[in-house]
């Protein structure tokens, strides 16, 4: 008799917290946020695609663009100034959109485990794809985050993972 693939540790806040201030090596608050639908708005956000081995999206990194600039910018010592523009033009120019691949690359390790599927970014793209949006209803784990990084306007996260 199977028991089936256990479901994926999703880390808690704390978790969040400690692997991005260690990262961007700046003191970090995350806080449990609410659900967010992503349907609605989609061109607001930034998605870091997960795969498993056999190149199926398992996972996503989900997040507003303020936070895609906000670690983008904090990870290369660039100024608040550099996100803030970032938001009000509403998309990551090359650099920050670099430096925010690599955070979410990263990232990835919070979700990896030893019993579950191996998950590895393949792509960072505008937006929440439909089938990024089909994982969300399905997947067994997802968590919203509000995170802030001193210094900078912060955002939000979330991070789904079948």
């Amino acid at each position: 008799m199977s028991l089936g693939t256990p479901a994926r540790r999703m880390p808690i806040p704390e978790d969040v917290r400690d692997f991005l201030g260690d990262l961007l090596g700046k003191p970090v608050s995350v806080t449990k946020a609410s659900k967010v639908d992503f349907s609605k708005e989609p061109d607001k956000f930034v998605t870091g695609l997960y795969v498993d081995d056999k190149n199926r999206l398992i996972g996503a990194c989900i997040t507003d663009i303020s936070l895609a600039a906000t670690t983008g910018a904090a990870l290369a010592m660039m100024p608040a100034a550099v996100a803030k523009e970032a938001v009000e033009a509403g998309k990551l120019e090359e650099g920050l959109r670099d430096n925010f691949y690599e955070v979410v690359n990263i990232m990835s390790r919070l979700l990896n485990g030893p019993s579950v599927p191996h998950l590895r970014l393949t792509d960072l793209v505008d937006g929440v794809p439909q089938d990024v949006l089909d994982l969300v209803e399905k997947a067994k784990g997802r968590k919203h985050y509000d995170v802030t990084v001193v210094g900078y306007a912060g955002g939000g996260m979330g991070l789904v993972g079948a």
